[in-house]
């Protein structure tokens, strides 16, 4: 009596004529991961990641063109972006708001394929913006933009972690 061998199973007997190779046929096939879309709040999430990476990107745009002297041309208004004076951005601040963009939409995109260390990534990092805009807003006493310090935070951590999209971030591996 034989014993046929498979790879990741223990030795068993063959069933016809002594056949002791591997067989390719008979062995089991891993089963298919079944591909789902994100859900809503994911969804949701990455929209938000992707529209404010395209914002500072033409924000950084926008400082560039200002610094050449394109405002005029382009009828930008100096103090419409931010209520910020884009001359006093410069070029390398251009470069910045850019090179931030850039990083915010990868980080999105990567929130929005289900990438579990991005999402504790982003969750981290917003109940750190919660911290320091409280502090700020109450100990400090400075002018502080609620809008971006704490309601696009809340907002972040609320949809990341609502059941459907902490499951679907856990099945992802």
């Amino acid at each position: 009596m034989s014993l046929r061998r498979s790879r990741g199973y223990p030795a068993t007997e063959a069933g016809y004529d002594g056949y002791d190779e591997y067989d390719e046929d008979l062995a089991p096939t891993p089963a298919e991961p079944v591909r789902r879309s994100a859900p809503a709040s994911v969804r949701v999430a990455a929209l938000v990641g992707y529209l404010a990476g395209l914002a500072l990107i033409a924000i950084g745009a926008g400082a560039w063109t200002v610094w050449a002297g394109g405002d005029q041309a382009l009828g930008v208004d100096r103090m419409g972006l931010l209520g910020a004076d884009l001359r006093d951005v410069g070029p390398a601040g251009g470069l910045v708001y850019v090179f931030a963009g850039l990083l915010v939409l990868a980080v999105a995109r990567r929130l929005h394929r289900g990438r579990q260390w991005v999402r504790v990534l982003v969750v981290a990092g917003c109940l750190l913006s919660i911290g320091v805009t409280l502090y700020v807003g109450l100990v400090g006493r400075g002018g502080v933009n609620v809008f971006a310090g704490l309601v696009l935070p809340v907002v972040y951590v609320v949809l990341l972690n609502l059941p459907t999209a902490r499951s679907w971030y856990r099945d992802r591996y």
